[in-house]
């Protein structure tokens, strides 16, 4: 028997014998439940402090291990060894590392700066209807090339224009009928007026009745000429040369005139649209010629300059300047990112070095001169702190901070422009060339005592430098 008490139920039994009732009452259901999740949240609690016991345990071991071998003098020593020739790279053996040089000049140069611009086209525009009717001839596409006065962008049903044209022409023909006949009767009263046959009102009727029928012929005529011309314009040809880019409209379209066909912009010449900031718009002028240098394409064009709008954004400082480029082989694209570049200045004679020969720390800039070693056979590099004056695209021009610096880095020595990176003082080198991998050693030119460390020079086996540029 099922008894409730609450929410609680127990189930009780009796014994069979007479007269001895035993009541056997079983543990309410929600209780057995308890008991389950406590016993499951005690499992787990153990299992994540075993966990984390393991991990400090293991952590204490793996500090013990580290400690330990940082008090080994002989590991140490090995690990030491390791980072030298790691850092020595092809010098770990003793052979020189190669570079490559070439020669610091004395000459002429001028300060220029970088504009980065973009491809523009020289005329777009869109091609619209000036009829009205349904498109029965749509044959060009998105990037179809185009002749101006020549290729038929789009044609335009004609039929009720050429009924109305045919109907005008009609209108034409007898109203110029009976303007002559109105004419040659004019003609007559004229004759019997100056023979006093006739009155002057009469004649005057019929003057006025002429130039009303040569008036309304005219109009007749505007309206023939009309539908001439409307008839030649439903056939709509491309104002100049040109590639379509866009098309508005489908074959079987109703078009009304206004409505937009295509959009086409011009081929042959190209303008490259740069946005020159305000400290080097007065470097240039209308009908200048700039180069160019086209960057998806690594090529490098001259350009004149076009315009030069006056008004530019007041946020950025900058002013629109226009350059034109030939661009007849049809290899320019609108879009693409050029890079102008424009001279700051007059030229003036300087030492200049290429600028993958100067390297900047974060306390100056180096270039590293290829000197005669002490037997006059053997290549050595001697680093040289210098000053950037004027930069231009593929040089700069600089000047040693110091005497021996200026002893060292003259007109032509050779620059290290390649391999610096982790040249020490006095180190021997090997030069190489562009064609070859073999060594070329550079002639010995006059020897010069090393140079002393300065403050712009890192320590030898630790360099910290990057290339300028």
């Amino acid at each position: 028997m099922i008894v409730r008490e609450g929410k609680s139920e127990y189930s009780i039994s009796y014994d069979p014998l007479p007269g001895s009732p035993t009541f056997i009452a079983s543990p309410p259901a929600t209780a057995m439940q308890t008991s389950r999740q406590r016993q499951i949240l005690l499992v787990g609690s153990l299992s994540l402090t075993a966990l984390l016991l393991g991990g400090l345990i293991g952590g204490y071991g793996v500090s013990r291990i580290v400690w330990q071998q940082m008090q080994d003098p002989a590991f140490l020593r090995r690990q030491l060894k390791t980072v030298a020739a790691d850092d020595k790279g092809p010098s770990a053996d003793g052979t020189p590392p190669l570079v490559r040089v070439a020669l610091a000049e004395a000459k002429m140069i001028r300060p220029e700066k970088p504009i980065i611009g973009r491809l523009i086209e020289v005329r777009k525009v869109t091609a619209s209807s000036e009829v009205s009717g349904k498109i029965i001839d749509l044959p060009v596409d998105e990037g179809t090339e185009v002749v101006g006065g020549q290729t038929v962008l789009a044609s335009v049903d004609d039929t009720w224009c050429s009924l109305a044209l045919r109907r005008g022409e009609a209108q034409v023909a007898s109203a110029k009928a009976q303007w002559e006949s109105e004419s040659n009767e004019l003609t007559r009263l004229e004759r019997l007026w100056a023979q006093n046959a006739t009155t002057e009102s009469e004649l005057q009727l019929k003057q006025a009745a002429v130039a009303g029928l040569k008036a309304k012929l005219d109009e007749m005529q505007a309206t023939v000429d009309e539908q001439r011309e409307r008839k030649v314009r439903s056939v709509l040809l491309a104002p100049f040369d040109g590639t379509v880019i866009v098309k508005h409209a489908e074959l079987g379209q109703y078009v009304t005139p206004g409505d937009p066909i295509v959009d086409i912009v011009s081929r042959g010449q190209i303008d490259a649209r740069l946005m020159v900031p305000e400290s080097a718009i007065n470097f240039i002028r209308p009908g200048q010629t700039l180069p160019i240098k086209i960057d998806a394409m690594g090529e490098e064009a001259a350009g004149e300059v076009v315009s030069i709008t006056p008004y530019g954004p007041s946020a950025s400082r900058t002013f629109p300047v226009h350059v034109r480029l030939d661009d007849g082989q049809g290899r320019l694209k609108v879009g693409m990112s050029v890079t102008a570049t424009i001279g700051m200045g007059a030229e003036r004679q300087a030492l200049v070095v290429s600028k993958d020969a100067v390297l900047v720390r974060p306390d100056g800039s180096t270039v590293w001169v290829a000197v005669a070693g002490p037997q006059g056979q053997t290549v050595e590099v001697q680093p040289v702190p210098v000053i950037i004056g004027v930069r231009s695209a593929s040089e700069y021009a600089v000047e040693p901070e110091t005497d021996q610096g200026r002893k060292l880095l003259r007109p032509g020595v050779q620059v290290v422009i390649e391999g610096a990176e982790r040249l020490a003082a006095g180190q021997q080198v090997r030069i190489v060339t562009l064609a070859e991998g073999s060594a070329d050693l550079a002639q010995p030119g006059q020897v010069v005592p090393p140079a002393h460390p300065t403050a712009s020079q890192s320590s030898p086996g630790k360099p910290s430098a990057n290339r300028e540029g």
